[in-house]
């Protein structure tokens, strides 16, 4: 008899042949992430268009936000496209979404063709035609990795720099507590394989304009903390950042900021968008505590450790909102 975790592995191995078939079978593909995209999506659409591209397949990548700039040596970067119209295709893969409707508000199935969902969102709720789901993945480019393999696709500097930025930037550069052994393995492999692991780092996580220091500097000066320090939040309205000239690029690592402080359990990030509306970024300084939850209650979602949601404004009626939650979570 076999046990659970070689029948979860089996289950697993069995989704990846499907949509490692139906790659093989279809000619034309959507490439797509969620609202605001990370290093983790990003990374994992770049790896996959390299590799369907080799393929032989035409290919689109359509995102609702633009490209980040420090995301811009990325290999699909000349196709990226920033747009809420979808072309005509066969199949489209939306990575590192945990729901359907964080490709963007008023999103509609009817827009797709065959959907594959590949993501390692614990809450994903398994919205595609083919759900390549594996929460225990450190990040979507980790899953994506495996899919490649079963593609039987070589692995070249493109690809492989591509997969060392979603792990790199879901991991925080490796100090998060979902690096494991296994994510260090696959990115000395991906070294091995021509990922500039010290040049990727600089790119993402150092370099950064005088505006971005500006706005770290004001930011900074917004830290709050309560509940005896375990609760630190910062907030940013759209006027603080317009006076730093920085743009909303440069806002991705604050949150982090935040969990910086010793006594910070947990670390929210709040920022007004340019349609009121508030952006919540949450990370937990302890392994006891899931953020996830906290998020879920805004239905939002995410990780036990990095998790975020969208909230309506005003900014500060929304901030003692997320406080009130904060506060319960540490009971």
């Amino acid at each position: 008899m076999k046990t659970k975790v070689s029948k979860n592995i089996l289950r697993v191995s069995s989704r990846m042949e499907d949509v490692a078939r139906l790659i093989h079978s279809k000619k034309t593909f959507v490439l797509t992430t969620h609202v605001n995209p990370d290093g983790d999506g990003l990374g994992a659409q770049s790896a996959l268009y390299v590799v369907l591209k080799r393929l032989g397949k035409k290919v689109y990548i359509v995102n609702h936000d633009q490209l980040p700039p420090r995301y811009t040596f990325l290999s699909f970067a000349s196709a990226y496209r920033q747009s809420d119209t979808i072309p005509v295709h066969d199949v489209c893969i939306v990575v590192d979404a945990g729901d359907f409707s964080r490709i963007r508000e008023g999103v509609q199935r009817k827009e797709f063709g065959i959907l594959v969902n590949i993501d390692h969102h614990y809450s994903n709720n398994h919205y595609g035609d083919y759900n390549l789901v594996i929460p225990k993945a450190a990040a979507t480019g980790e899953v994506v990795y495996e899919l490649i393999k079963k593609l039987k696709v070589k692995i070249d500097k493109s690809i492989a720099e591509s997969i060392y930025v979603s792990v790199l930037t879901d991991t925080g550069g490796f100090r998060n507590s979902n690096t494991t052994p296994q994510v260090l393995r696959l990115a000395a492999e991906l070294m091995e394989n021509g990922a500039d692991g010290s040049a990727i780092t600089r790119k993402i996580f150092s370099g950064i304009s005088k505006e971005a220091m500006e706005l770290n500097r004001v930011s900074l000066g917004k830290i709050k903390l309560d509940d005896a320090g375990r609760i630190g939040t910062m907030t940013l309205s759209q006027s603080d950042l317009k006076k730093t000239g920085a743009t909303d690029d440069d806002t991705e690592n604050l949150v982090n900021q935040i969990s910086k402080i010793d006594t910070v359990k947990i670390a929210a990030f709040l920022k007004e968008r340019v349609d009121g509306k508030i952006k919540l970024s949450l990370r937990s300084g302890d392994e006891n505590i899931n953020v996830a939850e906290v998020a879920r209650e805004f239905q939002g979602g995410g990780h036990t450790y990095a998790a975020g949601a969208l909230l309506a404004g005003p900014l500060k009626a929304a901030l003692q909102k997320v406080l009130k939650v904060c506060h319960q979570a540490l009971k």
